[in-house]
């Protein structure tokens, strides 16, 4: 029986709990986590950084201690932290809680690790250090237009399906096309992300309500602020983390950097992460639009529907239905 036609009753069952940043995923999570028998898997590409606590937005200490979390500080933020590389240890410890009779629950929005986590990925050859350092060394001297000329010169049909201002997938598609003369979605395509390796029940948390989920935004900045970011970010310089790193490139370092270095005020740099937060935020919305058969639920909703949706698919004997 090959991974496609794979009977669905046969995988290890999972609980996604996802959405846009600010829809209380971690408290919503927890909560569930603690009436199911579940234990969670952060699926948040910056949470994996040790040390880098507030600007993240991880669970706190007393969160953490509540319920098991796994996929938190699992490399420091010099380390650069791919995909497959988390696919490989989320997969090791879905299988270590599944085996103590724990339900995982996926929670965070970074939605390609998902992806990634329950449909593999495509398999794209390593790619050579030097390949990747001199493309992106380039896109911060030369900016995005250069970049998107050059793949629409020798890469015509990735460039048909990539915008100029998506920085990572430009910047990927040049690195592949330049190591292995392939369009990276020839790749993507052949892949077709189409092996199930879990059932899965997929739950995304928004707010509808456009102006009450800004302020939310607004809020959580300002309480990041004053919880101490300002520090955090000193600390991290102090430890020798260069701001080029990707992960210091992380929305809520970056302005906070631009304030300490550059001597811009404060009030800017808070201005900046709000504004680029909730682009962030509409960049996720985005993606998520793209998932089939998710359940969208309003993360201001009693967790009592939540709860009875993911019941039904626990004990549920066919899980076909849930995705």
């Amino acid at each position: 029986m090959t991974p496609d036609t794979a009977d669905p009753s046969a995988l290890q069952k999972i609980v996604i709990i996802a959405g846009p940043t600010a829809t209380g995923k971690t408290p919503c999570a927890i909560e569930l986590a603690l009436s199911l028998g579940g234990e969670i898997v952060n699926c948040d590409s910056r949470q994996v950084y040790r040390s880098m606590d507030i600007g993240t937005a991880k669970p706190d200490r007393e969160q953490l201690t509540t319920v098991p979390h796994a996929m938190i500080d699992v490399v420091d933020p010099s380390v650069r932290f791919s995909s497959a590389q988390y696919v490989t240890m989320a997969d090791a410890c879905i299988s270590d809680m599944t085996a103590r009779g724990k339900v995982p629950f996926v929670t965070g929005g970074t939605g390609f690790y998902i992806k990634a986590l329950l449909h593999g990925l495509a398999p794209i050859p390593p790619l050579d250090d030097a390949v990747r350092e001199d493309i992106r060394s380039r896109q911060r001297l030369e900016g995005n237009d250069a970049l998107f000329e050059e793949l629409k010169r020798v890469d015509p049909e990735d460039a048909a399906r990539i915008r100029k201002n998506d920085t990572y997938r430009l910047v990927r598609a040049l690195e592949v096309f330049t190591a292995t003369g392939r369009p990276l979605y020839g790749y993507t395509d052949e892949h077709r992300f189409t092996y199930e390796k879990y059932a899965y029940l997929y739950i995304i948390l928004h707010d509808p309500d456009k102006i009450r989920y800004h302020a939310a935004i607004d809020q959580r900045v300002d309480g990041m602020i004053a919880r101490g970011l300002v520090d955090e970010a000193q600390w991290l310089l102090r430890q020798g983390y260069s701001p080029d790193l990707p992960s210091m490139k992380t929305v809520g370092y970056r302005e906070i950097f631009d304030y300490l270095n550059q001597g811009t005020d404060l009030a800017t740099a808070a201005g900046l992460i709000k504004q680029h937060t909730r682009a962030y935020a509409k960049r996720q919305v985005t993606w998520f639009k793209g998932i089939k058969n998710a359940i969208w639920i309003n993360m201001h909703d009693s967790k009592d529907r939540i709860q009875e949706i993911i019941k039904g698919f626990i004990y549920a004997k066919n899980t076909e239905r849930f995705h």
